[in-house]
């Protein structure tokens, strides 16, 4: 589980760092002092979770919580807000909060707490469960196409929906680019940006743009990879030491 902290209390985020690495399978991707750093790291690490004070100077963590929730949609990560005061704990759940921790924090709290994100989350898919996509149904001319995973080069966030890019042409579906992440196997596909995967097969090129980004030749297109995305994808096709 990849966890945010966001507090602008320096002792207090070290504490909850502290605290979350005596618990099992959570893994700490960044602390944040304010709401803006957060919305940056959020967008770039992808975390399944935020761990979020809510007093904080200028845009509060409530609101921070609106904001990951109006504009990221499916993508938004899970809350858990982390105060000393109880005064907003309605406001909160009136947000899907998963939970409310109040300070000073306990271990076996806390650890109530990521009980409870695991059940949200749900049960994690095994890579050989054989329970992934094959196939998805596309709507075109008034009829259904059939497109079989292996036909996908990319697929990219579109307003909510997400379109499927391939040698055919693309289709726009009524699915999230969630639900893709969660239901291909990743094995084949690779969320390369907080808007775009890909399917690993695809790439022809690994590309340099420009700070630490870098841009992946699929097909006749091209699809961003995200600067924090790109030691993960380096693992998985290895890039030899003179290439980039």
């Amino acid at each position: 589980m990849r966890a945010l902290v966001v507090d602008d209390e320096k002792p207090a985020r070290e504490e909850l760092t502290w605290l979350l690495g005596q618990c099992d399978d959570v893994e700490v991707v960044a602390q944040c002092v304010s709401a803006r750093e957060a919305m940056a790291q959020v967008a770039e690490l992808h975390p399944d979770v935020v761990f979020l004070d809510v007093d904080m100077p200028g845009l509060n963590g409530v609101r921070l919580a609106q904001w990951f929730r109006d504009q990221l949609g499916d993508d938004a990560p899970l809350v858990v807000f982390v105060t000393a005061y109880e005064d907003h704990a309605v406001e909160a759940f009136g947000l899907d909060a998963v939970d409310y921790l109040l300070k000073p924090l306990r271990l076996a709290r806390l650890r109530s707490a990521l009980d409870r994100i695991r059940r949200r989350k749900g049960p994690t898919r095994s890579a050989t469960s054989g329970d992934y996509l094959e196939r998805i149904s596309v709507e075109e001319l008034g009829s259904y196409r059939v497109i079989t995973v292996s036909e996908i080069l990319w697929i990219e966030a579109d307003e909510g929906f997400a379109t499927v890019h391939t040698a055919e042409g693309d289709f726009l579906t009524d699915f999230s680019l969630k639900f893709f992440e969660e239901n291909l196997d990743p094995a084949r596909f690779f969320r390369c940006h907080r808007s775009y995967i890909v399917g690993l097969d695809a790439i022809a090129r690994i590309e340099p743009s420009g700070a630490g980004t870098y841009r992946l030749a699929v097909g006749d297109g091209a699809v961003p990879l995200a600067r924090s995305r790109a030691p993960e994808l380096k693992a998985r096709i290895p890039w030899s030491a003179s290439a980039l």
